[in-house]
């Protein structure tokens, strides 16, 4: 009896997780409910390439992925396992893990001894007249670091591994005194791959800037630390992509005028990206929007910062924390009051008003994206008093959220597309019915470079 009272328990609790999942997809995409999700970030295979069953073979990776996202984000009892789980690991991991950490922080820090002088021989001395007549070299004069980009200490430590990503947690020490630790990743892609994938990306881009020449046509690949020079000295053993930057910026075609979002410094990482997150913060967009200007608009001047506005009530878990699921690393939430002046925004979004309501909200989970909760989409941006005579197209990613209000105030009017809307959307139809004057294409180098996702869909982009 009790044997079949366990099958039966058994089998009815597979049933309820078999069709949980279904059930509760199909009910959040009816509105019926909300289920509450930890951010998990949709990353594509690596695709097989030179076989002869490569179709099939794409179709099943597309089926187990889509099997597998079912089964995690939607399985019911899944984000309260795995959040309860996650905190608890960090509470009994905590005071092993700061040691651990101020160890490799301590290991890595390397005194600078002085370098040797070179030695002068007997026989050099002799052959100039006898005595010791070397003259000593004027040393060439060093430039002095900011105490401030100084690192004086970096370590790395893997964390977790998916089907494209690394994933590390960088503990670094600056010459100001400044320690932080912070989530980054490296591309788990072959050479090959990363290659072909470029080139054919390029092509994409040109594509669309050829469609019509008559628009000014920006792109800016919006940078990550795998992309900098600096990047094999913070994750020793993993390889920059900057040459793959590079050979995309040198695939596009002349009338493209292009540039990198800048984060030359490990210290640019920590300060203009978020901590936990692949996205530039709002003090990043913000010096993203001044370089745009002097790229597509140098006689315009940027507005300025703006006084910063803090959310204490709040923690931001971006989407390399939640991946980790590193409760105990994540990103105080801060936004800058820039005076915009007078423009309008469809659909409507008011600063003041998401400042007020956020204020009233205690966001300290990694189920609520708050970055997006503060800045949703966008779609147009009108400043009636500029009459500058120019009208902007954004073509970007989510990176565009939050950052199209900044960049609008150089324009009349600015028009938003997101990758998400790329497949609805008629090139030419919009450039006339806007009278686009210029166009910028931004993304993630993750997506632009690699299509690492597999959604960037430049290819829908109806050009004819």
């Amino acid at each position: 009896m009790n044997r079949k009272l366990y099958l039966a328990v058994l089998g009815l609790c597979f049933i309820v997780l078999l069709c949980g999942a279904p059930f509760m997809k199909a009910g959040e995409e009816a509105g019926v409910f909300t289920v509450r999700d930890l951010g998990n970030r949709t990353e594509e295979a690596e695709p097989y390439e030179g076989t002869f069953a490569d179709g099939a073979l794409n179709a099943l990776v597309g089926v187990k992925n889509a099997l597998t996202r079912l089964y995690t984000d939607y399985m019911p009892g899944y984000y309260e396992t795995v959040f309860a789980y996650g905190k608890v690991r960090d509470t009994l991991n905590a005071p092993t893990s700061s040691l651990y950490a101020d160890m490799r922080a301590n290991a890595a820090k390397t005194p600078e001894t002085p370098a040797e002088p070179d030695p002068v021989s007997a026989v050099d001395t002799l052959e100039a007249g006898g005595e010791d007549q070397t003259e000593t070299p004027e040393p060439e004069p060093v430039e002095p670091v900011d105490p401030r980009d100084q690192v004086v200490s970096v370590s790395s430590t893997l964390l977790t591994t998916t089907g494209t990503h690394r994933y590390y947690r960088i503990d670094a020490e600056f010459g100001d005194g400044f320690q932080t630790s912070f989530l980054d990743t490296a591309v788990v892609l072959t050479d090959k791959s990363k290659e072909s994938r470029v080139t054919m990306q390029a092509k994409k881009l040109n594509r669309i800037a050829a469609a019509d020449p008559d628009v000014n046509f920006h792109f800016m690949l919006l940078t990550r630390m795998q992309d900098t020079d600096y990047y094999e000295d913070v994750i020793v053993g993993e390889e920059s992509t900057g040459k793959y930057a590079d050979l995309f910026l040198s695939l596009l075609d002349e009338r493209i005028t292009a540039q990198k979002w800048d984060i030359g410094t490990l210290r640019d990482r920590v300060e203009r990206v978020y901590l936990t997150d692949h996205h530039w913060s709002t003090y990043g967009s913000w010096l993203g929007f001044c370089q745009l200007c002097g790229m597509i608009c140098p006689e315009h001047e940027p507005v300025a910062l703006g006084e910063p506005i803090d959310f204490p009530e709040t923690r931001f878990y971006g989407s390399a924390a939640r991946t980790c699921q590193t409760l105990d690393l994540w990103d105080p939430f801060r936004v800058y009051d820039c005076d915009l002046g007078t423009y309008k925004c469809s659909p409507v979004w008011k600063f003041d008003r998401q400042v007020k309501f956020l204020a009233k909200q205690k966001y300290v989970t990694p189920d609520v994206n708050v970055y997006a909760v503060f800045f949703p989409e966008v779609y147009k941006v009108e400043y009636p008093e500029n009459h500058t005579g120019r009208n902007l197209l954004v073509i970007g990613d989510s990176y565009t959220q939050g950052f199209v209000e900044l960049l609008g105030s150089a324009f009349d009017t600015t028009v938003a597309y997101y990758y998400t809307h790329y497949s609805g959307m008629n090139y030419r139809e919009v450039i006339e019915e806007y009278g686009i004057t210029d166009v910028l294409f931004e993304q993630f180098s993750d997506r632009i470079l690699f299509d690492i996702y597999g959604d960037d869909r430049l290819s829908a982009i109806v050009l004819d």
